[in-house]
């Protein structure tokens, strides 16, 4: 299936996608690129399930942390 190029605007047979754009009240779009040139000037894209860019928990929910009582 053909797609176009987000960075040259031509169309392409093999289309390499490079980013999945979300959105909040509409559905997401799949952004692809041509080989090559192209689909490696676009940034990495992080992984929306690493557990890395996950906030830490706190422990003890509802306190001001671990060394709240400590004098």
């Amino acid at each position: 299936m053909s797609q176009v190029c987000a960075r040259c605007d031509e169309t392409t047979s093999e289309p390499v996608v490079v980013a999945v754009e979300h959105g909040a009240s509409v559905g997401g779009r799949t952004v692809c690129a041509c080989p090559g040139k192209c689909a490696a000037s676009f940034p990495p894209q992080r992984d929306p399930f690493d557990g890395t860019t996950l906030a830490r928990r706190d422990p003890q929910p509802g306190s001001a942390g671990p060394d709240r009582d400590r004098k």
